[in-house]
């Protein structure tokens, strides 16, 4: 059995030490560098699943714990193909959401994609339970920190979305496109899904924020 090691929030998991992890707790998001020196976000990962060597296939990367984390070292050879497919179809699941026209509707369908993937099922709706900060969600849409807080403003306004205690954020029920997302994702690649059940997020980066989700708006 592979031994489970512990790692703190915004640390890094060390690719030499294995070159595939399997979490079983927290959050990791894998970062890359681009040429003016930012980064780029390729993806969020949770518990069950797998990340490293096998997906990217690449040296300028990082693994880095948007939470604290636990998580198992893997051999590549006993990563399973259903990882692969999953980091494909979930690259398809983001260009869906990236394709609204506005960023309140773009914002809104990744807040509901990640509380299906991240958060609880209440009556009222979804609670993310996920402590993301504003520069995160940024990172997933390719846009700013300033653009996001913003539009989170106008979607607590319109009620779409409610800020609980202990940084958890409610999306609600009512809010337009809460039950058409899951159809809308997943309808065009159901055969993919039958196949796994790991479900990243990818996106594009922009510098990095420790702003929480839940903080006043400026």
């Amino acid at each position: 059995m592979n031994k489970i090691h512990h790692f703190h929030k915004r640390s890094i998991l060390d690719l030499l030490r294995a070159d595939m992890w399997k979490i079983e707790s927290g959050i990791v998001r894998a970062n890359t560098w681009l040429e003016d020196a930012s980064f780029s976000t390729l993806g969020f990962w949770g518990a069950g699943d797998i990340v490293g060597n096998r997906i990217f296939q690449r040296e300028d990367y990082q693994l880095e714990c948007l939470t604290a984390v636990t998580a198992s070292p893997l051999l590549v050879e006993n990563c399973p193909d259903r990882v692969m497919l999953a980091y494909i179809n979930q690259l398809q699941e983001l260009l869906i959401i990236r394709s609204c026209k506005r960023i309140e509707e773009m914002l809104l369908k990744l807040l509901i994609w990640l509380g299906k993937r991240f958060g609880e099922r209440e009556e009222d709706g979804l609670i993310l339970t996920v402590w993301l900060t504003h520069q995160d969600l940024a990172d997933a849409l390719s846009t700013s920190r300033v653009t996001i807080t913003r539009s989170m403003s106008q979607l607590e306004r319109q009620g779409a979305i409610h800020h609980l205690t202990n940084h958890r954020l409610l999306i609600d029920r009512s809010a337009p496109t809460f039950d058409s997302i899951r159809q809308a994702l997943f309808e065009d690649f159901a055969p993919l899904i039958r196949h796994n059940s790991i479900m990243p997020l990818v996106g594009m980066a922009a510098p990095m924020s420790t702003r929480p989700l839940t903080t006043s708006y400026c």
